[in-house]
């Protein structure tokens, strides 16, 4: 963690000055306010000839200085503070006879639990998103996430994640992930305050602090959307972003906020914070943060109650099976010429296309599953990484049965690597409490070929089976040298279908021999099969393949699973879910009780089960 002391930031300077409203693009009805284009040209002007003023004290400084010196900060900080004080005209706001609460729920992201690495995406309470968005302690440290068996580089300092926080209390902070722009959703209901908003008397005002890390440009943004009882838009505000010549290209987060008044007819109020990814470095990390989001408006309206679970309806299902593939996002594979078995799936079964993996390189994607969280962990550790309890404790607790599956495991056990077999092809013995026991990792991790044998019987074949392919026919690769290696990155820039076919080839060979087994097709026995990726093709974390961590999943029912409520034939689900969702599905189908907060608040895959929603 840096220490605020050794390198100032901007934040914690403007902070101790009055916030300064931005401008907001509004309808006609709803006003608010903004400096005039004059003031902005002057404080444009001022900034320009500071610059060319400092030069000479920049010059003077020692060779070895470097561009972030706390020195250099120091000034540009002070420089920044003047300007606000003494260029920008003072903003003065009209009292109000009564002011609400903060009418967002979990409007600091103190809810929930944080991603440890700060580059995976996590369940935030209280919010509806769209991409991967994650929420990030203040101060944390960041690491290369590159895909090998040993941590990145831990970078310096002035990388670290924001540090200097908004208020003594908060500890987190909404960010925007690791791959692409996402948003964060709330509607507020209005209707308690409609005869001040229809008299056209009720003010509100939208605020948060808004920012970045360094010469990112990727940026936040507020847009608040009135609407009737309809759904009719009738104005919309906006709180503009901070962008990098805001901060003095810092590291930080600047309050910004906007006001005006309730257009006439409004019942709901719609808030979006869009963390808009900008990075212009391939590959590159969206650093866009948010914290102490606030709705307010001129109105005796209650405080919103706590964020609750999303609601499950989830069956009870007697086996869940399922299968990760490998580093193909959800365009590599739907229509693909070397994927027609899995496209013969998706074209019979239900298939969430809304659905995405959690981070990258890939075995920070397994993790999850089992335990909740990615544990602070943005490299492939294989084995004895992580100390928590997880999804196989809860199983054995609730005197259920597990196993994992992997295909070219030998006789000699699971822990031992072969040329066609790794421990962490089944994430299992990345938990301590696994891996240091020998017998029970030997009891419940087998061989691919044993799979067949379990599923003879509903007494031998397990609640919860993980199945897996090995590098050669996962999807993934590269497999050789040079003429693989050549191929996969070739494949990288231009079609990502490098080892479609062999895993094509695996769900092919395997699948079948759950469709055929005994336990299967046994009416009584309510069972699933899950076919998912663990991340896109963008695993190197380059930006060659990003597909913004979408990836397919397809869920399939057994005869005995449709009779009790499942869905049966080709459909789509169109709600958003990643991988937490799919541990928060397999908890309820097994009726377990969930890890962490992130599985807690995971939407389950809802419309697998019951009927067809009803689509407006």
């Amino acid at each position: 963690m840096v220490a605020t002391a050794a390198v100032p930031t901007t934040a914690s300077v403007a902070r101790t000055a009055a916030a300064t409203p931005s401008a907001a693009l509004v309808t006609p009805t709803v006003s608010a306010p903004s400096a005039t284009g004059a003031i902005g040209q002057i404080v444009t002007a001022a900034k320009q000839l500071i610059s060319i003023a400092l030069r000479p004290l920049v010059s003077t400084l020692p060779s070895n200085v470097p561009a972030n010196s706390p020195v250099l900060w120091t000034v540009l900080a002070w420089v920044r503070k003047q300007i606000e004080t003494n260029l920008l005209p003072p903003h003065v706001v009209s009292a109000w006879n009564v002011t609400s609460p903060n009418l967002l729920t979990n409007p600091s992201a103190e809810l929930g639990d944080p991603s440890l690495s700060g580059g995976s995406t996590v369940s935030i309470p209280g919010w509806t998103v769209t991409g991967t968005p994650t929420v990030i302690k203040y101060g944390t440290v960041r690491q290369l996430p590159l895909g090998l068996p040993t941590p990145g580089p831990t970078l310096p300092a002035i990388f670290n994640f924001p540090s200097d926080r908004p208020a003594p209390g908060d500890t987190q902070f909404f960010g925007g992930g690791n791959v692409a722009t996402s948003t964060l959703t709330q509607t507020v209901d209005l209707s308690g305050a409609a005869s001040g908003i229809d008299a056209g008397t009720t003010p509100f005002k939208l605020s948060g602090f808004l920012g970045g890390a360094m010469i990112d440009p990727s940026a936040a943004s507020i847009k608040v959307t009135f609407l009737d009882a309809t759904g009719t838009q009738l104005g919309v505000g906006k709180v503009a972003p901070v962008g990098p010549l805001e901060r003095w290209l810092q590291t930080g987060l600047l309050q910004r906020s906007t006001e005006g008044t309730i257009p006439v007819g409004t019942r709901t109020a719609q808030v979006v914070v869009t963390l808009k990814d900008s990075n212009p470095f391939t590959g590159g990390y969206n650093n866009a943060f948010a914290d102490d989001l606030s709705f307010t408006v001129g109105a005796a309206l209650p405080a919103p109650p706590p964020p609750t679970p999303p609601a499950s309806t989830v069956g009870a299902l007697d086996h869940v099976f399922m299968v990760y593939l490998e580093n193909k996002g959800y365009k590599d594979i739907v229509g693909s010429p070397n994927a027609p078995y899995l496209n013969s799936l998706i074209n019979t079964y239900g298939v969430a296309t809304d659905y995405y993996a959690l981070t990258h390189p890939s075995d920070p994607n397994y993790y999850p599953i089992l335990g909740g969280s990615d544990f602070g962990l943005s490299y492939n550790c294989a084995t004895n990484c992580i100390d928590a309890t997880n999804l196989a404790d809860r199983i054995e607790s609730a005197g259920k049965t597990w196993a994992g599956y992997a295909q070219g495991m030998s006789a000699a056990g699971p822990y031992v690597s072969t040329s066609d077999y790794a421990p962490d092809q089944l994430p299992f013995l990345a938990y301590r409490d696994i891996f240091n026991d020998q017998a029970r990792a030997a009891a419940h991790l087998h061989p691919l070929t044993q799979m067949a044998t379990d599923l003879s019987s509903s007494a031998t074949t397990p609640n919860f089976a993980w199945f897996a392919a090995n590098e050669a026919n996962n999807g993934e690769g590269p497999l050789d040298f040079p003429g693989g290696y050549l191929n996969y990155i070739g494949a990288l820039l231009t079609n990502h279908q490098y080892n479609v076919k062999a895993a094509d080839q695996f769900a092919q060979q395997t699948i079948p021999t759950i469709l055929n087994s005994a336990v299967w097709n046994d009416p009584t026995q309510k069972s699933a099969i899950v076919v998912t990726f663990d991340e896109d093709t963008d695993n190197l974390s380059l930006g060659f393949g990003n597909g913004g961590n979408r990836v397919v999943t397809v869920v399939i029912p057994s005869p005995g699973a449709v009779s009790a409520g499942m869905r049966s034939g080709n459909f789509t689900d169109t709600s958003y879910a990643n991988h937490y969702s799919l541990l928060r599905t397999i908890e309820d189908a097994l009726k377990l009780a969930p890890l962490t907060n992130n599985d807690a608040y995971a939407a389950p895959l809802n419309d697998f089960w019951g009927t067809p929603p009803v689509m407006p």
